[in-house]
């Protein structure tokens, strides 16, 4: 199945409701990142790896792949889906934080719950940048799958 079948069997009209932001709006940040993580949990599965969340510092998501080592993905989320897709890579849970470094994780999804558009990307690609930016038409228009692929082979 494509990501445009996929896309036709669950149009955005139908899909919109479950994620509406007006429905988020009395979750604080903390909340918006767990409920990415648990969606970038099911999509991964739905590929089928097994995926566990972890407590690690610099990432959410261990996935186990046989015979090679476990991917490390770092989730990060927007809730709106007409807000811009700028997405904080910092590390620190503090005033005092670090740009993100090489080796951190492996993988970045980049989530946004209300039209529920992910695109994953290596993480290597942003050793010493603070955020990622990325279009909302490409964000939106980018299948999951491909980029899950692209991301893996890198």
């Amino acid at each position: 199945m494509t990501c445009s079948e996929t896309f036709d069997m669950f149009p955005p009209e139908s899909t919109k409701a479950l994620f509406a932001a007006d429905r988020m709006d009395n979750l604080d940040s903390s909340q918006i990142g767990t409920v990415g993580e648990y969606l970038v949990a099911a999509v991964i599965a739905g590929y089928g790896y097994e995926v566990h969340h972890t407590k690690c510092n610099g990432y959410d998501l261990l996935v186990m792949r046989d015979g090679a080592d476990p991917i490390r993905v770092d989730v990060k989320t927007v809730k709106a889906a007409d807000k811009p897709r700028t997405y904080s890579i910092r590390k620190g849970k503090t005033t005092t934080f670090r740009e993100y470094e090489a080796g951190d994780c492996d993988l970045f999804a980049l989530v946004c719950l209300e039209d529920q558009s992910i695109v994953f990307d290596r993480c290597d690609k942003y050793d010493g940048k603070s955020s990622i930016y990325i279009n909302r038409d490409k964000h939106r228009d980018t299948c999951s799958h491909r980029s899950w692929q692209s991301a893996l082979n890198g």
